[in-house]
């Protein structure tokens, strides 16, 4: 049974935790990553989930994952990057783009956002196949079209990626 920290709205832990699929109260949130890979051909190392029980079955999405109780955010995606993908990280490699918060039933949350710039061969991953069914690399407007075709987790923090593209 998986356990998360609780936050306020600014980050603040409040020495309270939730268990995965309970409800927080208002102006509590828990805390979770998204990590995006960008190769230097300014490609996207995207993943397609493994869940029939998904929003979206089968989605296509960024990595990520909840942060657990007792681990700070970066400790959390190093973790859900090994764990998914079989990627070891270190905090070198995670560039730091946002935090953003969203209100949301069942639960509210705060989503740090990564990027590591990195070329990582397909070949090199190790999925976790409870999680992950298929990676690929794709061009950011690939990944809109996909979004658009409600194949593609919609992310409203896109323009973020985008800006930071050399």
């Amino acid at each position: 049974m998986e356990q998360f920290d609780l936050y306020d709205v600014m980050g603040n832990k409040l020495h309270k935790t939730m268990i995965r699929g309970a409800s927080n109260e208002v102006g509590e949130y828990h805390l979770v990553t998204h990590i995006w890979f960008r190769n230097s051909e300014g490609l996207y190392l995207v993943q397609q989930r493994n869940k029939a029980d998904d929003r979206i079955p089968y989605q296509w999405a960024a990595t990520g994952g909840a942060i657990l109780a007792g681990e700070d955010s970066i400790t959390g995606t190093i973790r859900e990057v090994q764990e998914e993908m079989g990627i070891q990280l270190t905090h070198k490699d995670l560039i730091y783009l946002t935090r953003l918060h969203t209100e949301s039933k069942p639960s509210n949350y705060l989503t740090d956002l990564y990027l590591v710039e990195k070329d990582i061969p397909l070949t090199d991953l190790t999925l976790d196949e409870s999680e992950v069914k298929d990676v690929a690399y794709r061009t950011m407007d690939e990944i809109k079209q996909m979004i658009q075709a409600n194949q593609f987790w919609s992310y409203e923090y896109l323009d973020l990626l985008e800006r930071s593209e050399k």
